[in-house]
């Protein structure tokens, strides 16, 4: 079971949905309109409002009821929406995409949790999987400034806010093959020389810069993201 911090943390308000929205604008390139996709931790809705832009289906689940409310409010075309934990939910499609972003490092079982995205997915559907990347330019700095003893330690957010481990490309990587996956593309999401608080200070322009920035740093992004398929 993943932490519960409905009451603490705000999808839309975090510095966060500007990690989440341009994850989003990059899953969108794969999808078609009247694609079937299963959206896991869709919390409030911000990813599945761009992502139904496709002109795609969405099945939504997330565990938290306020959450959701806020989801159904959106009024979005095409969104089912299923409160249940991600791990246990019984949605078994077959759908053309999965997305699971920055959700994996909250559970206990993410090998497992893997496999049954897998089962889920058409022959020739795709996963997108998204987590926080160790090897982000500001946890690069913090470490040379002596702010984090390693590239894995756990910040105090990351711990209040359920992060049980940072994933390296690699073992995600390994995490999809061990469970019948294989990649078919990786990139970056945001180069972030700083922590969320300092980041929310700079013109959206300059934001909109350090996302395609990361074209050209992939392996340095805030975020990791995946497109996995069937081996």
């Amino acid at each position: 079971m993943t932490t519960d911090y409905t009451d603490a943390y705000d999808p839309d308000e975090d510095f966060d949905r500007v990690y989440t929205l341009a994850t989003a604008r990059r899953i969108r390139r794969w999808i078609r309109p009247d694609d079937r996709v299963l959206e896991l931790g869709a919390a409030t809705g911000l990813m599945t409002a761009e992502l139904v832009l496709s002109g795609c289906a969405v099945d939504a689940v997330d565990r938290s009821a306020p959450y959701l409310e806020r989801l159904q409010a959106r009024g979005l075309r095409a969104v089912s929406v299923r409160q249940s934990d991600v791990e246990t939910v019984d949605l078994s499609g077959p759908y053309h995409h999965v997305v699971a972003t920055n959700l994996i490092h909250e559970l206990a079982d993410p090998a497992g949790f893997l496999v049954r995205c897998r089962e889920r997915l058409a022959p020739a559907g795709l996963l997108h999987v998204s987590v926080q990347n160790p090897w982000s330019l500001h946890r690069i700095i913090a470490v040379e400034l002596g702010m984090l003893d390693s590239l894995h330690t756990l910040s105090a957010r990351g711990t209040q806010y359920g992060t049980r481990r940072l994933f390296d490309a690699e073992e995600v990587v390994a995490l999809g093959r061990a469970a019948g996956l294989e990649v078919i593309h990786r990139e970056g999401v945001v180069i972030k020389p700083f922590d969320n608080a300092r980041m929310a200070t700079l013109p959206a322009e300059l934001l909109d810069g350090l996302d395609r920035l990361a074209r050209h740093l992939p392996d340095h992004g805030a975020m990791n993201l995946f497109t996995f398929t069937h081996v």
